[in-house]
């Protein structure tokens, strides 16, 4: 297969940011093995080029325009990364080139304006950019010899920190000068295009290289040392404008993905619309069939799905998933029960008092419910609250019992599961401790660390200080109480760690419908989330088929050319 065909096979298989990355890979990966252009028989070898560049270097040296020029060794015949056209050599990179480290400038004679120095922040993107540029003034600049100013074109490659290995060119008109830990790599004889798009692609290679606990670095020894697959000079000039040109098209395809997910964006806030101006349920459940009967047309990415839960979960909190039914016990009812349930436990002491919530004022409303429906506070839809604590961990008396003990590590998957990584305490710890077991099949929050989440726990646990355990009574669907919990702003406090004060999370507007609602509501968020999930399982095999696809294409490609 030739590159061109692979061109068209992309703008069918690929629809992903990654897949463009790919293909911009695979044609910097033929360019350096001299697969992108033919050879010209008429092309004066490498071999010739390298020698002129040594020849260079000595002129340069002896005219003292430069330090002695440093002698890396030859690459050894076990040490060549891949084969290369007969003439073409692998060189390296300290061999091609003139290398000039930075200055270390005072940072405190740094001000607002003057002339620029280049930090290694200051390389974004493959540019020297001036966002946060530290300048000094003209007299310090003058204490600074002209090694270090850089100029229009000239390549730079950062030597330290999150950004090591990056190259940049500065495009602008302006002159800086130089700050340490920055690097100027000036080729001699070489189309610094080509050296700039090769060096590139060893980004990865340059960080493994690095060295730094840390903070990563590169030495000036470990740039001069990279192996560069050298092409004669003309070839350099033919490869450059055909990457040049392949790089537009992979752009246009680029473009034309983005155009899509725009589109796909419009299509999908234009059905979000429709969903939540449907007046009434029966409206609403019309625009959820056709989102499901068009489901691959309208979502392409997992993002959107999730979106669209999120959607779901709104609608279904407001009433308007499901129509609601007159005969139902309206939600009002239900929770003059709650309030009697809680008075009998408090009389048997099974729970502490309960305390007295205000009514739901009018301007903490923030959307209309339906008439069956009440607006409460969160206390008031549950029968008591309860938190957990940390054994010491010191003695031994108190770990590795018959016991699960949960903390928010263990929070995944909106349930508590067991595995390998949820520890055990205990009787004693229970005992001796501010902790109890929350039963099977019950909710538990997160008040301070994982502020926010909410779980149902699959089995009896013991929880740590970070979370609570809301104890649900029978007339309230655990299910529906999960899934509006997650659509509830959840606000915390605090300096080091966010948390939310246990009478503050009680006092929360909570929307409570009939008990028949809920479970009708529970049915088809369940119903629609299966929904989402199947298309979603499909986006991931297609995305590994795709994968699959991209790599063959790659592999034909590499081996036809």
């Amino acid at each position: 297969m030739k590159l061109a065909d692979l061109l068209e096979e992309f703008n069918v298989v690929i629809d992903t940011a990654e897949g463009l990355t790919e293909l911009r890979s695979l044609i910097l990966g033929l360019a350096v093995r001299g697969k992108l252009v033919p050879q010209d028989s008429n092309d004066e070898p490498a071999s010739e080029l390298l020698k002129k560049i040594e020849a260079e270097k000595e002129r340069l040296y002896e005219k003292g325009e430069i330090r002695k020029p440093n002698d890396y060794p030859a690459i050894p015949e076990d040490e060549i990364p891949f084969e290369i056209p007969n003439n073409w050599v692998w060189a390296r990179n300290g061999n091609l080139i003139l290398f000039q480290n930075g200055y270390a400038f005072k940072s405190g004679r740094f001000q607002d304006s003057g002339i620029g120095v280049i930090r290694i922040g200051d390389l974004q993107n493959g540019q020297v950019v001036e966002n946060s540029m530290k300048y000094i003034s003209e007299d310090y600049a003058s204490e600074v010899k002209n090694d270090y100013l850089i100029e229009q074109g000239d390549m730079l490659i950062a030597m330290s920190g999150a950004t090591t290995g990056k190259l940049a060119i500065n495009n602008s008109n302006k002159t800086y000068l130089l700050n340490q830990r920055v690097g100027k790599i000036d080729p001699i004889f070489i189309n610094q295009d080509y050296l700039y798009r090769y060096l590139n692609t060893k980004i990865e290679e340059n960080l493994a290289k690095s060295s730094g606990s840390a903070i990563p670095n590169l030495s000036t020894k470990q740039i001069g040392e990279l192996e560069i697959p050298l092409p004669p000079l003309s070839e350099q000039h033919r490869i450059v404008k055909k990457i040049e040109s392949l790089f537009a098209e992979v752009d246009e395809l680029d473009a034309k993905l983005n155009r899509q997910g725009k589109l796909d964006e419009k299509l999908q806030l234009a059905v979000n619309a429709e969903v939540q101006k449907a007046p009434n349920a029966d409206a609403s459940k019309s625009v959820w069939n056709f989102i499901t009967s068009n489901f691959d047309t309208l979502y392409h990415t997992p993002e959107a799905i999730d979106n669209l839960k999120k959607n779901i979960l709104n609608e279904a909190v407001r009433g308007r998933l499901v129509p609601q039914n007159p005969n139902d016990e309206p939600a009002s009812e239900l929770l003059k029960k709650i309030e009697a349930e809680k008075e009998r436990l408090y009389d048997e002491v099974e729970i502490r008092k309960p305390k007295d919530l205000p009514p739901v004022k009018e301007d903490e409303v923030p959307f209309e419910i339906p008439e069956s429906w009440e607006w409460c506070r969160l206390g008031d839809s549950i029968l008591d609250i309860y938190g957990g604590s940390t054994p010491s961990k010191s003695n031994p008396q108190y770990w590795n019992g018959e016991y699960y003990w949960a903390s928010v590590k263990d929070l995944n998957d909106d349930q508590i599961y067991i595995d390998k990584t949820i520890d055990t305490i205990t009787e004693l710890a229970i005992s001796k401790n501010k902790t109890k077991l929350v039963p099977a099949d019950n909710v538990i929050v997160c008040t301070r660390m994982g502020l926010g989440k909410i779980n149902l726990n699959t089995v009896e646990v013991s929880i740590n200080q970070d979370l609570k355990a809301l104890i649900l009574p029978e007339s309230v669907s655990h299910l529906f109480f999960f899934y509006v919990y997650k659509t509830l702003e959840i606000i915390g406090s605090g300096m080091t760690v966010s948390g939310i004060r246990q009478d503050e999370l009680l006092k929360i507007p909570f929307q409570f419908p009939p008990l028949e609602e809920q479970h009708r509501i529970v049915r088809r968020i369940e119903e629609l989330f299966a929904i989402c999930d199947r298309f979603n399982d499909q986006l991931e095999q297609r995305e590994k088929v795709n994968e699959r696809l991209v790599k063959g294409l790659v592999g034909e490609v590499l081996e036809g050319n």
